[in-house]
C-alpha cells in the first residue's frame, strides 16, 4: 500500500471514529444510552458516582420528563398524527393555514360536515396549539349549532363542539384553559342559551340509561300509552317529565327565557322520546356505558381534589345537568392552577395572580382567561346556579310535584272512573317525594362558598382584620391609596417593619379588591339564606302564589302572597347579609317584584278590601278639595277612567306587607332598622327594567282630587 493509500485509511478511520464518538456522546447527551456510573445507591456513591448522577439528570431525556415536554406526559398520543406531522416536514404551517382557510369557507356555505373534517385534520396537525382547539370547538357549539332549524340538530352539535375540546384536553393534560371552557360551555349552552329547556331535555336523556325511556316500553298492546309503565317512568325521572310538561317555571311570563315544549298529554312526551332517540348518549346500548371517550356529556376522569364529581365511570342521578358537568370541569381546571400564597401560620392571604416565579411551572399553570380569582369561583358559582335553577323548576322540599294538580280531568295525565257515575276523576300522583331538592342544592352551595372563600382568603376572621389593620397602621380596611404595587428595593426588602406593613397593606387591598371582583358577599350571603327551611318555605309558597295567579285561581293566590309575603318579611329580618348584600341588590328586586305582582292581583282583582278603602280615601279627598275650593264639584263617587290607578296606590299604602318602615328593635349594627324594606332606586330600577315610564299628565283643569302623599305615585306608574 502506497503512502496516499495509508493516508486515506487513517483518514477514514479517524472520520469513522469521530463519527461514531459524535454519535455516541449524542446519544449520551440525549439520554438514549444510560450514563455509565450513574443510579448507584447514595450509601456506596463516590465522587465520580455523583458526577455521573449530576450529568444524567441533564440530559435531554430526564430534562424533559422533569418538564413533562414529551407527548407522552402532555396527553394521549396519538401515533396516524405524529406520522402526518414528521412526513410534513417544514411545510406543516402551510398545510394548516391552507385547511384553516377552507375551513372558513366551508363554514360560510353551511357545509358543516366538510367543515367538521377539516377541523379535525387541524388539531391533528397541531395538537399541542390549544388556540385551534378551543377556537373550532366554541364555533361549532355556538355558531354552527344556531344555524340548525331543529333544536335535535342544534344540540348534536353542541356536543360535537364540547366533544372536540374533550378531545383537545386529553392530548393537553396541563392545560387550565381548555379544562374551564369546556366547563363553560356546558354551564352557559345549558343554562342560558336559547331554547334552554329543550336543550336540558336533551341533555337528561343523554345521562339516561336508554332502556329507561324506550318510547315501545311505554305502549300497550293497541299502541295506547300504558299509564302504568309511563307512571312508573314519572318516577324515576321527575325533573324530566315536569320540564317537559313546561307549564309551571317561575320565569315563564317572560319571552326571552320560556319556551312551550308542546308536550301536554302522555303521547307528546312518549313522541319526544321517540324522536330524539338517537341523541348522542353516555351509554354504547341499554344499560352499559360506553368507553370515557366515547361519552357525551363528556366527563374529566376521578381525581383527588374532586373525588364526588360526576366521571365517566359512574352513571348520574336525575337532578344532574349541565350545571353540574360544568362544576366538575371547573373543579378539575382548578386542580393544576397555583395555590394560593400562606402566610407564616399557613393562613392564605389575600394575593393577587402570581407571576410565573412565584410557583412551580413544572407542576401549575396560570390560565391565560378569566382572571386567576374569577377563575377559581367556578364551581361553587355552578352550584349557586344549579341551586336557583331548582327553585325555578318548582323543585323546594321532599313535598314532590302533583303532576295533574293544577289540571281539569279532561287535561290530566292520570285518571279513574268513578264508581256507578260514568265519569273519571283526577289520580293524586306525586312523584319527586325522595330528595330536598334546591335545600340540598343550597346547603352544597353554602358549603363551597365557604370552602372557597377560607381557602383564598375572602373571609378573615375578626382577629386577622384587627391584626392586618394594626400592622399596616390604618383605620378601615377601606382606606384607599396606601398600597404601593412597586417591588421594594433591596433595602426596602431588608428593612422587616418596612415588609410587614407593605404586606398588610396588599393584603388589605387584594382583600377588597378580590370580594369586589368575584361578588363574593352576595353569593356567600344569599347561599347561607336559601338554605334554611324558613327560606325554602317562603320562596316555595311564592311559587306557588304565582302558579295559581297564571291560572286565574285568584282567590288562592292572594291568600298564598299574604302567606308567602308574611314569611319574606320574617327571613329578611332574620338575614341582613341576604337582604341588602354589600355588593347587590338582587334580593331586593325580587322583594319588590313578589309586592308588585301581589298588588296588581289584589287590584285586577277588585278586592272588596281595596275598593272599599280606595272608596273612602276618595271621599276624604273631594271633601277636603271642596273645603278649600268650594267651586269644585262635591261629587263623592271614584271615578272610573280613574279607578284602577287610584286603587293601585291605595293597595300599595295599605295593603302592602313593605308599605311601612323595617322594625326599630332591630340590632344597632345591622342599620336598616327604621328604614324601607326596599330602597328607592331598587324600586326604580326594576320599573324601569318592566318597561314602565313616567306617570301621565294629569288633565289641567278641574285636577282630580289626587291620592294621599305617597299613596299613587309610584304605583302610577306601574
Amino acid at each position: 500500500m502506497n503512502p496516499l493509500q495509508q493516508a486515506s485509511v487513517r483518514r477514514k478511520i479517524w472520520y469513522f471514529g469521530a463519527i461514531l464518538a459524535l454519535f455516541t456522546i449524542s446519544m449520551l447527551w440525549r439520554g438514549e444510552i444510560d450514563i455509565p456510573l450513574s443510579g448507584s445507591p447514595r450509601a456506596a456513591s463516590s465522587w465520580i458516582h455523583q458526577q455521573a448522577d449530576w450529568v444524567s439528570a441533564r440530559t435531554v431525556l430526564s430534562q424533559a420528563r422533569r418538564m413533562e415536554l414529551r407527548e407522552l406526559e402532555q396527553g394521549d398520543p396519538e401515533v396516524a398524527g405524529s406520522a402526518i406531522r414528521l412526513g410534513l416536514v417544514g411545510s406543516r404551517g402551510l398545510v394548516v393555514t391552507y385547511l384553516w382557510l377552507t375551513a372558513i369557507e366551508k363554514q360560510k356555505r353551511n357545509d358543516f360536515h366538510e367543515l367538521e373534517l377539516l377541523v379535525r385534520t387541524v388539531t391533528t396537525l397541531q395538537p399541542h396549539f390549544i388556540t385551534p382547539w378551543i377556537f373550532q370547538s366554541w364555533n361549532i357549539a355556538y355558531n354552527v349549532s344556531v344555524e340548525m332549524q331543529s333544536l335535535g340538530d342544534m344540540y348534536f352539535y353542541i356536543a360535537r363542539g364540547i366533544e372536540l375540546l374533550a378531545e383537545g384536553e386529553r392530548r393537553n393534560r396541563r392545560s387550565p384553559d381548555m379544562r374551564y371552557q369546556i366547563g363553560f360551555y356546558y354551564q352557559n349552552k345549558f343554562g342560558v342559551s336559547d331554547q334552554v329547556q329543550t336543550l336540558r331535555c336533551l341533555f337528561q336523556l343523554s345521562c339516561m340509561p336508554p332502556n329507561e325511556w324506550d318510547p315501545d316500553g311505554f305502549l300497550a298492546a293497541d299502541k295506547s300509552v300504558d299509564l302504568v309503565a309511563f307512571r312508573r317512568f314519572c318516577e324515576q325521572h321527575p325533573m324530566l317529565v315536569r320540564r317537559l310538561r313546561g307549564d309551571e317555571r317561575r320565569d315563564r311570563d317572560k319571552k326571552s327565557t320560556f319556551e312551550a315544549l308542546q308536550t301536554s298529554t302522555p303521547e307528546d312526551v312518549v313522541e319526544f322520546l321517540r324522536t330524539n332517540r338517537k341523541v348522542p348518549s353516555r351509554y354504547k346500548n341499554a344499560t352499559d356505558l360506553a368507553p370515557d371517550k366515547q361519552q357525551f356529556p363528556a366527563l374529566p376522569q376521578r381525581f383527588n381534589e374532586g373525588p364526588d364529581e360526576a366521571n365517566p365511570k359512574e352513571p348520574v342521578d336525575d337532578p344532574f345537568s349541565g350545571y353540574l358537568a360544568a362544576r366538575a370541569w371547573f373543579t378539575y381546571a382548578n386542580a393544576i392552577v397555583p395555590p394560593n400564597p400562606v402566610d407564616a401560620q399557613g393562613n392564605p392571604i389575600p394575593s393577587y395572580t402570581p407571576r410565573p416565579d412565584e410557583y412551580d411551572q413544572f407542576k401549575y399553570r396560570v390560565p391565560r382567561l378569566p382572571m386567576l380569582i374569577i377563575f377559581r369561583q367556578g364551581a361553587p358559582r355552578a352550584q349557586h346556579y344549579q341551586a336557583e335553577l331548582m327553585q325555578k323548576d318548582g323543585w323546594f322540599d321532599a313535598e314532590g310535584w302533583e303532576i295533574d294538580a293544577r289540571s281539569d280531568e279532561s287535561k290530566a295525565w292520570f285518571t279513574e272512573k268513578i264508581p256507578d257515575q260514568g265519569g273519571r276523576r283526577k289520580l293524586k300522583v306525586v312523584v319527586g317525594t325522595k330528595a330536598n331538592w334546591s335545600q340540598d342544592a343550597w346547603k352544597r352551595a353554602a358549603e363551597m362558598w365557604r370552602n372557597h372563600g377560607e381557602a383564598y382568603a375572602l373571609v378573615l376572621s375578626q382577629s386577622r382584620m384587627t391584626q392586618l389593620l394594626l400592622d399596616a397602621g390604618v383605620k378601615s380596611q377601606d382606606s384607599e391609596g396606601l398600597f404601593d404595587p412597586r417591588e421594594p428595593t433591596p433595602e426596602q426588602a431588608a428593612n422587616e417593619a418596612f415588609m410587614r406593613r407593605r404586606n398588610a397593606l396588599a393584603a388589605l387591598f387584594f382583600y377588597k379588591q378580590n370580594r369586589q371582583l368575584t361578588n363574593f358577599p352576595y353569593y356567600l350571603g344569599t347561599s347561607e339564606a336559601e338554605q334554611l327551611p324558613d327560606t325554602v318555605q317562603a320562596r316555595k309558597i311564592l311559587w306557588q302564589a304565582g302558579q295559581a295567579r297564571r291560572v286565574a285561581e285568584t282567590a288562592e293566590a292572594i291568600r298564598l302572597y299574604e302567606d308567602g309575603l308574611d314569611k319574606w318579611k320574617k327571613v329578611l329580618i332574620k338575614n341582613p347579609t341576604f337582604h341588602r348584600s354589600e355588593r347587590s341588590d338582587l334580593i331586593e328586586e325580587q322583594t319588590f317584584e313578589y309586592e308588585l305582582e301581589y298588588l296588581r292581583l289584589l287590584v285586577a282583582a277588585r278586592d272588596k278590601r281595596v275598593w272599599q278603602r280606595g272608596q273612602e280615601e276618595y271621599k276624604k279627598a273631594v271633601e277636603t278639595v271642596g273645603t278649600l275650593l268650594p267651586f269644585v264639584s262635591a261629587a263623592t263617587q271614584l271615578p272610573a277612567t280613574i279607578q284602577m290607578d287610584w286603587n293601585s296606590g291605595i293597595a300599595e299604602r295599605y295593603f302592602s306587607p313593605f308599605a311601612g318602615p323595617m322594625p326599630l328593635d332591630l340590632p344597632l349594627k345591622d342599620g336598616r332598622g327604621g328604614g324601607p324594606w326596599i330602597q328607592a332606586h331598587v324600586k326604580h330600577a326594576v320599573l324601569s327594567q318592566q318597561g314602565i315610564g313616567a306617570a301621565p299628565k294629569q288633565p289641567a283643569a278641574p285636577p282630580p282630587p289626587q291620592p294621599p302623599s305617597g299613596a299613587g305615585g309610584e304605583t302610577k306608574q306601574r
